[in-house]
Protein backbone atom coordinates (compact mmCIF):
# COMPACT_ATOMS: atom_id res chain seq x y z
CA UNK A 1 0.00 0.00 0.00
CA UNK A 2 1.18 3.85 -0.59
CA UNK A 3 1.15 5.77 2.03
CA UNK A 4 1.89 9.88 2.67
CA UNK A 5 2.35 11.93 5.43
CA UNK A 6 0.50 15.38 5.52
CA UNK A 7 -1.51 17.51 7.00
CA UNK A 8 -5.31 16.42 7.45
CA UNK A 9 -7.24 17.15 4.56
CA UNK A 10 -11.30 17.77 4.26
CA UNK A 11 -11.67 14.10 2.30
CA UNK A 12 -9.71 11.90 4.22
CA UNK A 13 -11.66 9.32 5.52
CA UNK A 14 -11.42 8.88 9.37
CA UNK A 15 -13.50 6.58 9.85
CA UNK A 16 -11.94 3.56 9.25
CA UNK A 17 -8.28 3.76 11.78
CA UNK A 18 -8.88 0.48 14.05
CA UNK A 19 -7.03 1.32 17.64
CA UNK A 20 -8.43 -2.19 19.12
CA UNK A 21 -8.59 -1.38 22.67
CA UNK A 22 -11.88 0.25 23.82
CA UNK A 23 -9.73 2.66 26.01
CA UNK A 24 -8.56 4.44 22.82
CA UNK A 25 -12.22 5.21 21.62
CA UNK A 26 -11.56 9.25 22.26
CA UNK A 27 -8.36 9.32 19.77
CA UNK A 28 -10.89 7.73 17.44
CA UNK A 29 -13.79 9.95 18.22
CA UNK A 30 -11.53 13.05 17.91
CA UNK A 31 -9.84 12.17 14.19
CA UNK A 32 -13.85 11.51 13.56
CA UNK A 33 -15.12 14.43 15.31
CA UNK A 34 -13.13 16.98 15.81
CA UNK A 35 -9.30 17.31 14.24
CA UNK A 36 -10.96 18.98 10.55
CA UNK A 37 -12.68 21.55 12.59
CA UNK A 38 -10.11 22.28 14.96
CA UNK A 39 -7.49 22.46 12.14
CA UNK A 40 -9.26 24.33 9.93
CA UNK A 41 -9.77 26.89 12.70
CA UNK A 42 -5.80 26.85 13.73
CA UNK A 43 -6.60 25.39 17.42
CA UNK A 44 -4.47 22.42 16.30
CA UNK A 45 -2.81 20.88 13.71
CA UNK A 46 -2.98 17.21 12.76
CA UNK A 47 -1.16 15.47 10.39
CA UNK A 48 -1.87 12.30 9.11
CA UNK A 49 -0.39 8.98 7.76
CA UNK A 50 -3.00 8.46 5.37
CA UNK A 51 -3.15 5.27 2.24
CA UNK A 52 -2.75 7.75 -0.95
CA UNK A 53 -5.44 5.91 -2.95
CA UNK A 54 -8.05 6.13 -0.23
CA UNK A 55 -7.13 8.78 1.91
CA UNK A 56 -8.19 6.55 4.66
CA UNK A 57 -6.37 7.90 7.85
CA UNK A 58 -4.11 4.69 9.23
CA UNK A 59 -1.83 7.23 11.83
CA UNK A 60 -2.42 10.80 12.87
CA UNK A 61 -0.56 13.30 15.47
CA UNK A 62 -2.17 16.38 16.74
CA UNK A 63 -0.34 19.24 17.92
CA UNK A 64 -0.86 22.46 20.57
CA UNK A 65 0.38 25.26 22.19
CA UNK A 66 0.70 24.40 25.86
CA UNK A 67 2.22 25.01 29.03
CA UNK A 68 4.22 22.83 32.10
CA UNK A 69 3.85 23.86 35.64
CA UNK A 70 6.95 24.37 37.14
CA UNK A 71 5.44 22.53 40.04
CA UNK A 72 5.60 19.70 38.07
CA UNK A 73 9.04 19.79 37.09
CA UNK A 74 12.29 18.29 38.95
CA UNK A 75 14.29 20.84 40.73
CA UNK A 76 17.29 20.08 38.31
CA UNK A 77 14.61 21.03 35.02
CA UNK A 78 13.73 24.48 36.07
CA UNK A 79 15.56 27.35 35.11
CA UNK A 80 17.41 30.38 37.59
CA UNK A 81 16.15 33.15 37.08
CA UNK A 82 12.72 32.20 35.33
CA UNK A 83 9.41 34.22 37.32
CA UNK A 84 6.50 32.65 35.76
CA UNK A 85 4.68 30.16 37.51
CA UNK A 86 4.50 27.91 33.93
CA UNK A 87 6.89 27.10 30.94
CA UNK A 88 5.83 27.41 27.39
CA UNK A 89 5.44 24.32 25.88
CA UNK A 90 4.35 22.34 22.46
CA UNK A 91 2.08 19.75 23.80
CA UNK A 92 1.94 16.37 21.50
CA UNK A 93 -2.19 15.99 22.29
CA UNK A 94 -2.74 13.28 19.90
CA UNK A 95 -1.50 10.07 18.61
CA UNK A 96 -2.65 6.70 17.20
CA UNK A 97 -1.62 4.22 15.30
CA UNK A 98 -3.76 1.84 13.34
CA UNK A 99 -3.52 -1.89 14.79
CA UNK A 100 -2.47 -3.47 11.37
CA UNK A 101 0.66 -0.94 11.32
CA UNK A 102 1.37 -0.81 14.89
CA UNK A 103 4.84 -1.81 15.47
CA UNK A 104 6.38 -0.80 12.53
CA UNK A 105 7.79 2.18 13.87
CA UNK A 106 5.37 4.86 12.82
CA UNK A 107 4.81 6.04 15.94
CA UNK A 108 8.15 6.81 16.93
CA UNK A 109 8.28 8.50 13.66
CA UNK A 110 5.35 11.19 14.28
CA UNK A 111 7.04 11.29 17.88
CA UNK A 112 9.96 12.89 16.30
CA UNK A 113 8.01 14.70 13.76
CA UNK A 114 6.55 16.33 15.98
CA UNK A 115 10.45 17.00 18.13
CA UNK A 116 11.61 18.19 14.58
CA UNK A 117 8.60 20.55 14.82
CA UNK A 118 9.46 22.00 18.21
CA UNK A 119 13.26 22.23 17.52
CA UNK A 120 13.15 23.38 13.48
CA UNK A 121 9.75 25.50 13.76
CA UNK A 122 8.66 26.96 16.72
CA UNK A 123 11.44 27.13 18.97
CA UNK A 124 13.65 29.64 16.55
CA UNK A 125 10.44 31.90 16.70
CA UNK A 126 9.22 31.39 20.20
CA UNK A 127 9.86 30.40 23.68
CA UNK A 128 9.45 27.12 23.78
CA UNK A 129 11.32 24.83 26.60
CA UNK A 130 9.23 21.48 26.52
CA UNK A 131 7.15 18.81 24.69
CA UNK A 132 4.66 17.51 26.94
CA UNK A 133 2.31 14.95 26.36
CA UNK A 134 -0.34 13.25 28.72
CA UNK A 135 0.33 9.11 28.16
CA UNK A 136 -2.57 6.95 29.14
CA UNK A 137 -0.88 4.52 30.94
CA UNK A 138 -0.20 1.59 27.79
CA UNK A 139 1.57 4.47 26.53
CA UNK A 140 3.83 5.69 29.56
CA UNK A 141 6.86 3.52 28.57
CA UNK A 142 6.71 4.26 24.60
CA UNK A 143 7.15 7.65 25.72
CA UNK A 144 9.88 7.01 28.06
CA UNK A 145 11.89 5.21 25.19
CA UNK A 146 11.70 8.27 23.68
CA UNK A 147 13.03 10.30 26.53
CA UNK A 148 9.91 11.62 28.14
CA UNK A 149 10.07 11.82 31.56
CA UNK A 150 6.75 11.53 34.36
CA UNK A 151 5.92 14.78 35.77
CA UNK A 152 2.44 13.67 37.81
CA UNK A 153 -0.54 11.82 37.27
CA UNK A 154 -3.40 14.07 35.69
CA UNK A 155 -5.72 14.96 38.20
CA UNK A 156 -8.18 12.46 37.62
CA UNK A 157 -8.61 8.87 37.80
CA UNK A 158 -7.79 7.78 34.54
CA UNK A 159 -3.69 7.22 35.21
CA UNK A 160 -3.13 9.57 32.69
CA UNK A 161 0.47 11.11 33.42
CA UNK A 162 1.85 13.87 32.29
CA UNK A 163 5.24 13.95 30.52
CA UNK A 164 8.40 16.07 29.14
CA UNK A 165 11.06 16.35 26.81
CA UNK A 166 13.05 18.97 27.31
CA UNK A 167 13.81 20.86 24.27
CA UNK A 168 16.75 22.71 25.13
CA UNK A 169 18.84 20.22 26.31
CA UNK A 170 17.89 18.05 23.58
CA UNK A 171 18.84 20.93 20.68
CA UNK A 172 22.08 20.74 22.60
CA UNK A 173 22.38 17.20 22.37
CA UNK A 174 21.70 17.20 18.52
CA UNK A 175 24.03 20.41 18.43
CA UNK A 176 27.15 18.60 19.95
CA UNK A 177 26.44 15.39 17.68
CA UNK A 178 26.22 17.57 14.39
CA UNK A 179 29.34 19.56 15.18
CA UNK A 180 30.96 16.55 16.73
Amino acid sequence: MNFEFREIGAADGCNSLSLGDASLTALKIFLRKEAKPLHAANLARTFVYAEKDTARVRAYVTIVCGQVSVSYLEPTERVDGFRYKDFPALKLARLAVDTSLQGQGIGNQLVDFVIGVALERVMPYSGCRFLVVDAKPTSISFYERKGFKKTGVVADDSGIVTMVIDLHRLLNTVNKVSTA
